[in-house]
């Protein structure tokens, strides 16, 4: 049963999105009513959303209200401007206009400068809320990683580990950066802050002679400053959808200032303190945990280093003595024969202290599975394997055993309890392995680094200046045919949703923030020159000028009905897509939980990989 602390969170956050998504979309409307009572024009309708009226009210005005139930949006209804009939659910012309009216006078020709400003300003009251929401963010600040404000590289690892549990090589790596470069450029583009860095190598359109992704970076190394091409691979973010992104495997350098030692451990034994800064371990500058880590796998069991420190600005030199520390717990892997498929299972519950041992009793729960074998379609990452030959399962030992066994004899069946509490079956090909790897162990120090959080406190200019950048650069890449950014990737009403709900979750200014770039966005979407939206109304208004006389409705009408189809086709596209976004993402938490439980018991921000 959820707590009442639960439910009030989500219900804080549901009322946040109601208020900041339904608010941006309620503010664009207000902006085209306004203008067109100021202008004179007859508003027959103000509706928020589109499609059959859930409800609606009438006004002193003559103008209907409305509620609608598709909430992809909103409109007024001006049959000055357009006849929307099919959008609106009806029409000007289909008994919509006031009795005492003459249809001939909601049809009399408009100024260019009405047909402007009314249709100009939707967008323009998206931008002054977003200014108002900036300027909340201005003087709230806004929560960042004082990582991702460097562009240092802090490691580089040799090897990248997809979402499907496969190993991949680093295009980084194999490119030569090292931790401690700068990367100053990402293609002629100079970036400031890791987070330009992944953008711009994201939304990148780079391509070799042969089709592959590519991009280049100018790195500043001991005061020189060279380029290096780099090849990026597309990286799955999603486990339910096709959605794959350009990465290239770089992490921040981040100030090493120790929060925590840890109880008889190495650190605590060389005298380390809470306060100390980590500079060098073994001579070599440190730029990360992950480089620390890496450093200290190069030892020997038993063998010392030495750990240059920072001490109330001191430089001072320890010398440690790392010693070896289960991280992981082990994993039993069935492949499913020659045709590649695995999968792997590990015991959760049971005794934390001993989550090293192949026989800790527990459950034995899926941990990582190939999905591109059919055969492994329906099985999950965190599915409960709770039989094998009706023999119920509490270790890896008796899971390879029976595993085993039931191979030998011809086959067997493996019976999953999913997280829908459904059943599922697999049977063991005749062909089937098991192996059982141990529990994994690394090389540490002991130490536990302090959040490098910063209050951040851009100003209006600043914040609109990095929305309108990305919003261009998103545009750029969707409609450029040599990125990887496609339709499928486009955020819809669901992602939105999504997107703010997860953030109300953690703090108000990331919602602020985000809704100033969703406004912003609001705002130039809709004054793109299409037929439907603003930018259609006012690319019509500007050819009546040039023309002298408006252009033939039969024109104006037929292609804004071609253009409302399309759009409307394309919103429950992206509609559909952030749906399975949205199952993908559960999916991902879920898997998570069950990646947490496999490391054991250390601390985040440790001196390893922060697991």
């Amino acid at each position: 049963m959820s707590s009442y602390a639960d439910i009030f969170t989500q219900t804080w956050a549901v009322l946040l999105v109601i208020l900041f998504f339904g608010g941006s979309i309620f503010v664009h409307e207000f902006g085209h009513f306004l203008a067109a009572k100021w202008r004179g024009l007859k508003v027959l309708r103000f509706s928020i959303g589109f499609g059959p009226k859930l409800f609606s009210w009438k006004g002193a005005d003559g103008c209907e209200y409305r509620v609608s139930l598709l909430p992809l949006g909103g409109y007024v209804a001006l049959p000055q401007l357009a006849d929307m009939g099919a959008l609106e659910g009806g029409s000007a012309s289909e008994g919509e206009l006031p009795e005492d009216s003459d249809n001939s006078n909601y049809k009399k020709n408009l100024s260019f400068f009405d047909k402007f400003a009314v249709s100009a300003a939707g967008a323009f009251f998206n931008v002054l809320f977003a200014a108002v929401l900036a300027c909340g963010v201005w003087i709230l600040g806004l929560p960042e990683s004082g990582a991702y404000n460097t562009n240092q590289v802090g490691f580089v690892p040799e090897k990248l580990n997809t979402i499907d549990s496969r190993t991949i090589d680093n295009p980084a790596y194999l490119a030569g950066i090292k931790p401690g470069d700068r990367i100053v450029e990402v293609d002629g583009r100079k970036v400031s802050k890791f987070t330009d860095i992944l953008e711009y190598v994201m939304l990148g359109a780079g391509r070799t002679q042969d089709g592959k992704p590519s991009c280049v970076f100018t790195v500043l190394r001991d005061g020189k400053t060279f380029d290096v091409n780099i090849y990026p691979v597309l990286y799955s973010t999603n486990p339910q959808t096709v959605d794959s992104v350009r990465m290239v495997g770089l992490l921040p350098a981040m100030k090493l200032k120790v929060l925590q030692i840890l109880k008889d451990s190495a650190a605590e034994k060389a005298g380390l303190k809470v306060g100390d800064i980590v500079v060098a371990v073994g001579g070599e500058k440190m730029y990360s945990n992950q480089h620390v880590s890496a450093k200290l796998d190069t030892l020997s069991d038993g063998e010392s280093i030495d750990v240059d420190i920072l001490r109330g600005g001191k430089p001072m030199q320890l010398k440690a003595t790392p010693s070896r520390i289960y991280t992981t717990r082990p994993l039993c892997t069935i492949k499913l024969g020659n045709r590649g498929g695995e999968l792997s299972f590990m015991t959760v519950g049971g005794n934390s202290q001993e989550a090293h041992s192949v026989d800790l009793k527990g459950r034995a729960a899926v941990y990582a599975v190939d999905k591109s074998d059919p055969r492994l379609s329906q099985i999950n990452t965190g599915d409960i394997l709770i039989k094998i030959s009706d023999k119920s399962i509490s270790t890896l030992t008796q899971l390879s055993i029976l595993a085993q066994n039931g191979i030998k004899n011809g086959g067997t069946a493996l019976v999953f309890l999913g997280a829908d509490g459904k059943l599922k079956e697999l049977v063991l090909p005749k062909d089937a392995s098991v192996e059982i790897s141990p529990a994994g162990e690394r090389v540490m120090l002991g130490y536990v680094i302090g959040s490098d959080m910063v209050i951040a406190h851009p100003n209006v200019l600043e914040q609109f200046e990095d929305a309108l950048r990305k919003t261009w650069d998103s545009i750029a890449s969707l409609v450029n045919p040599k990125s990887d950014v496609g339709i499928s990737q486009l955020a819809g009403p669901v992602d939105i949703v999504r997107i703010m709900h997860r953030l109300s979750l953690s703090d108000f200014s990331l919602i602020l923030s985000f809704a100033v770039l969703l406004n912003i966005n609001l705002a130039i979407l809709n004054l793109l020159p299409i037929p439907v939206l603003d930018g259609g109304h006012i690319l019509f208004a500007f050819i009546a000028k040039l023309r002298g006389e408006p252009l033939p409705e039969k024109i104006v009408a037929s292609l804004q009905g071609i253009f409302m189809l399309l759009f409307m086709a394309l919103m429950f596209y992206v509609i559909y897509g952030g749906i399975w976004r949205w199952a993908g993402d559960r999916q991902m938490s879920d898997y998570d939980g069950i990646r947490n439980e496999f490391f054991i018991d250390i601390p985040q921000n440790f001196n390893d990989d922060g697991k």
